[in-house]
């Protein structure tokens, strides 16, 4: 009688032991698989501008007008606690130089737009949400001429008409950050910068400074410089 007490009592030790180890194990998987979560919403969203930058570039060439993105919404703040913020619009001048009206996607100059395919929200609700992923602030954007602050403008020659000043070493840099992900050692969040070059091109750049694949889609190579 005795042995089977203490036989039924260790197993129920045993049992209690595998299920705290089972629930470490069960912690630890969803931790890992919710840090790959938010890596992929990133890399989707860098992925996203970097392909409206493309089509913006082709866009006005095809077109024969400007086309520019808009930074309207940055998260001044990056609190993790908060929701995402980040927003730019896709949008297209009415000259191929100095355009002083601009229609956000689709074309629709002087109609009733019928969508808001040129609207790009990372916010809750937003048309790309991505919850945690928010758009950094970002440094001046004089932009060509009147009217394009905070606008990254195209040609009709597929290059970047901003201004020298707006390119810093060489780049205007666009960060986006995972603003509830694992901080590195030295407390920065994952992010992923955006770089765009006089040419038109636009090519990721990982928080690490290691240039990113885009694995076809975008509008630029890998390479640094």
């Amino acid at each position: 009688m005795w042995g089977r007490a203490w036989s039924a009592g260790h197993s129920l030790v045993e049992l209690a032991v595998v299920i705290a180890i089972l629930g470490v194990l069960a912690a630890i998987g969803w931790s890992s698989g919710r840090g790959q979560i938010g890596q992929f919403r990133l890399m989707s969203a860098a992925r996203l501008f970097q392909s409206d930058a493309q089509n913006l570039r082709e866009l006005a060439i095809g077109t024969n007008r400007e086309a520019r993105i808009v930074l309207t919404e940055a998260d001044a703040t990056m609190d993790p606690n908060d929701a995402q913020v980040g927003m730019w619009l896709l949008q297209v001048g009415d000259k191929s130089s100095g355009s002083t009206e601009w229609d956000t996607l689709p074309i629709d100059m002087g109609a009733v737009a019928v969508s808001d395919a040129g609207e790009r929200s990372l916010d809750v609700g937003g048309s790309q949400e991505r919850p945690g992923i928010s758009l950094a602030p970002w440094s001046t954007i004089q932009g060509p001429g009147l009217g394009n602050q905070d606008a990254i403008v195209f040609s009709p020659r597929g290059f970047i008409s901003n201004p020298g000043g707006d390119f810093v070493n060489g780049f205007i840099s666009v960060e986006l950050v995972n603003k509830r992900g694992e901080p590195a050692a030295d407390g920065t969040l994952p992010h992923v910068y955006l770089r765009a070059a006089r040419t038109g091109l636009v090519h990721m750049e990982a928080s690490e400074g290691t240039a990113l694949a885009d694995g076809g889609i975008g509008a630029g190579g890998t390479t640094t410089q």
